[in-house]
C-alpha cells in the first residue's frame, strides 16, 4: 500500500497514456507498480516534488535536492554540484529527476518525470530538435529495463523513424562498391544530417570516380542527408573502438541515434525471447533477422539466430 501522496504523484495512469504528442505510444502497462518494484514513499520527498511540480523555482528545486540527499538518492558531492549550478536549468530539472530515479533502478518513477520534460518541450517547441532527443532515448531505456519490450520497440522506432532503414541501404551500396574495389567499409561518422563514410580500396584515386554516382544513389534513398565518402588505401590503419564506445561496429555519432538503436536491439531480443518461450518461433526469428539487418555485426543477435530450433 502506498501513501496518498505517492499515489497522487506516481500512480495516475493518465501520466503514461498518451505519453507524447508526436510519439503517441501507449504505456498503459507501466502501471500498476509490482511488489518487487523499488520506490521511495517518503512524505517529505513527495511534498518537495509536488511543490516543485506546481511552482518550479530555484527554492523548490533546492528542497528536492535536499530530499534526494536525505533519502539516499543523491550522494552529498553530487547534491552540492547541482546546487552550485541551479540557475542554469529550466525544464531540464525534470530530466535530472528522471536520471536520478533511473540510476536508482526506479524506472517507473523516472518515466513520470521524463514525461513532464517531454510535455514541456512539446508545448514550448513543437518542432522537436536535438535537446529533446536525449530524453526520448532515456524513455526507451526505462521501458526496456521494465521488461516492456513491445513498448520499447514501438517507442524507439517511432522516435528514429526511417533512418535505420535508409542507413542500412546506404551502407549496403557503399559496401558493395568497396568489395568490387577490393576493400571494405572501414568507418562511419555522423553529425546531424551529415554522414562520412571511410572506405578502403586498392586504388583510392581510381575509385573516387564512383563517388558522384554513389552519392546520387544514396540521395534517392535519403534526400535530406549530406554524404561524404573518403577513400583510403588498404594499408591505412582501421578505426579502433575505444573502451566505453558503441560495442557493435566502428561508428561515431554525436546524436542520440546510437542510444535509440541499442534500445531497439536489446528490446527486440527481449521480445524475441518472450515469443520463443510461448512457442512462436517464426515470429521470434523475424524479429531477430530485423535486428541483424539493423546491426549486422552484433554477435549476440547472430548467436540467438543460430540457436533457434
Amino acid at each position: 500500500m502506498f501513501s496518498n501522496g505517492f499515489q497522487r504523484l506516481y500512480c495516475d495512469p493518465a501520466l503514461f497514456d498518451p505519453f507524447s504528442i508526436f510519439h503517441p505510444i501507449s504505456f498503459q502497462r507501466v502501471l500498476p507498480f509490482q511488489p518487487e518494484d523499488p520506490v521511495v514513499d517518503d512524505a517529505a520527498l513527495l511534498f518537495a516534488e509536488a511543490e516543485h511540480l506546481t511552482n518550479r523555482n530555484d527554492n523548490t528545486w533546492r528542497n528536492v535536492i535536499d530530499a534526494y540527499l536525505r533519502c539516499g538518492l543523491l550522494p552529498e558531492e553530487e547534491a552540492a554540484n547541482l546546487k552550485s549550478v541551479i540557475d542554469h536549468f529550466d525544464a531540464d530539472l525534470f530530466d535530472i529527476m528522471g536520471l536520478i530515479y533511473a540510476n536508482a533502478g526506479m524506472f517507473i518513477c523516472a518515466l513520470r518525470w521524463y514525461r513532464e520534460l517531454i510535455a514541456e518541450f512539446e508545448t514550448r517547441n513543437p518542432v522537436l530538435d536535438f535537446e529533446c532527443e536525449s530524453v526520448h532515448a532515456s524513455v526507451g531505456y526505462c521501458l526496456y529495463s521494465l521488461g516492456l519490450f513491445a513498448e520499447a520497440v514501438a517507442w524507439s522506432k517511432s522516435c528514429i523513424g526511417t533512418q535505420p532503414t535508409t542507413d542500412a541501404v546506404c551502407e549496403a551500396l557503399i559496401a558493395y562498391e568497396a568489395q568490387l574495389a577490393g576493400g571494405m567499409l572501414r568507418g562511419i561518422e555522423r553529425a546531424g544530417s551529415r554522414t562520412r563514410y571511410t572506405v578502403s580500396a586498392f586504388d583510392p584515386d581510381f575509385t573516387k570516380q564512383t563517388t558522384p554516382r554513389l552519392i546520387a544513389a544514396m540521395k534517392e534513398v535519403a534526400p535530406f542527408q549530406d554524404f561524404h565518402i573518403a577513400w583510403i588505401s588498404q594499408a591505412t590503419p582501421a578505426f579502433e573502438i575505444q573502451p566505453g564506445e558503441y560495442p557493435f561496429r566502428v561508428e561515431r555519432d554525436t546524436s542520440n541515434l546510437t542510444r535509440h538503436k541499442m534500445n531497439l536491439l536489446f528490446a527486440t531480443c527481449g521480445q524475441a525471447d518472450a515469443l520463443l518461450e510461448r512457442g512462436y518461433i517464426a515470429e521470434a526469428k523475424r524479429l531477430l533477422l530485423e535486428a541483424a539487418t539493423l546491426e549486422p555485426k552484433a554477435g549476440f543477435i547472430r548467436d540467438r539466430i543460430k540457436a533457434l530450433p
